[in-house]
């Protein structure tokens, strides 16, 4: 493993981690409905970018663990919100890295449904978190069937234009150090370590704030 990809890697999980710890906070602190789907498609995103860049079995995978623990750095605790990011990643490397089907849109589309059905399953009767386990097989079934499909729909058009995006970067010959450019002037290596050294500022700051 090349130190490349490490830095790939460190970079697009840091993308992913940081629209769930900013643009995820201001969604649930407001509680908008169905916030996951938002998150979800950004997640699968960038996910698709990287895959161009990274194509190897487990990247996805790999840049979602980074996602999360971005995201613990950087935001509340909420066990929930860590095994969505992890199980959409692992899904992601299942149909689009393992399984290789052809359509992405269907690879998007089974990506979603998987990683909602699992996450919702474990987390209910798995790890037994709470807020589950007393909503019972309803919330199961509101958030697989209804926010499920609204990602779903989203990811089939956003995922595909993703790929050609990515794809079209590549034939440029633009680079992972000129695609952090397109977000920061600065080498990816300075874009990759501000991003992480502001979650780890931020996991800081909220650890001597529980302290007082």
């Amino acid at each position: 493993m090349n130190k490349k990809y490490i830095l790939g890697i460190l970079f697009f999980s840091s993308l992913w981690g940081f629209s769930e710890a900013v643009l995820g906070g201001v969604l649930y602190r407001y509680d908008v409905p169905y916030s996951s789907v938002y998150l979800t498609v950004i997640g699968l995103s960038v996910l698709t970018i990287a895959i161009v860049y990274l194509p190897a079995m487990g990247t996805a995978t790999a840049i979602a663990a980074f996602a999360m623990l971005y995201k613990f750095l950087n935001a509340p605790f909420f066990a929930c919100h860590l095994l969505g990011i992890l199980m959409m990643g692992a899904c992601y490397d299942l149909f689009f890295n393992v399984l290789k089907l052809k359509s992405r849109a269907v690879c998007a589309v089974l990506t979603v449904y998987s990683g909602y059905a699992l996450f919702a399953l474990m987390i209910t009767y798995v790890f037994r978190y709470e807020h589950w386990v007393e909503a019972g097989f309803a919330k199961i079934i509101n958030h697989v069937g209804i926010g499920g499909t609204l990602a779903a729909i989203g990811c089939v058009l956003i995922v595909p234009l993703s790929h050609s995006f990515g794809e079209w970067l590549r034939r440029r010959q633009v680079r992972t150090a000129d695609l952090a450019g397109i977000f920061m002037r600065a080498k990816p290596a300075l874009v990759t370590a501000g991003m992480w050294l502001f979650a780890v500022g931020a996991f800081v700051m909220q650890y001597h704030r529980g302290q007082m």
